[in-house]
């Protein structure tokens, strides 16, 4: 019996361990295509993941990922990107640079 509850436990693990490499190349890829667009460098192509918050959707709560990244606009280096992840909508990018805030909605 202990057995079997370490295995449903792993395999728990493993599952939302597979669920955040998941999230976190579509958070890679909403910001290369957004930085993209707006001719800025994403550094290192890479995300990092900056918190796990709780959000209301429609009649339930879901966990919704925020994670942070750099970029590169006249090959001075910039920070103030996020990307956010909630399931059920449409992952938004926010971008600060000194003009104000580009927010999109992909």
């Amino acid at each position: 019996m202990t057995i079997l509850f370490l295995l449903l436990l792993l395999g728990a693990a493993g599952y939302c361990w597979w669920r955040l490499v998941l999230a976190r190349e579509k958070a890679r890829a909403a910001a290369g295509m957004a930085c993209r667009e707006h001719g800025l460098v994403l550094m290192d192509d890479t995300v990092v993941l900056e918190s796990l918050d709780t959000t209301r959707w429609k009649t339930h709560r879901a966990i919704g990922l925020q994670y942070r990244f750099d970029f590169a606009h006249n090959g001075i280096l910039k920070q103030g990107g996020k990307v956010m992840i909630a399931p059920g909508q449409p992952m938004m990018v926010v971008i600060t640079t000194p003009e104000g805030q580009v927010i999109e909605s992909i």
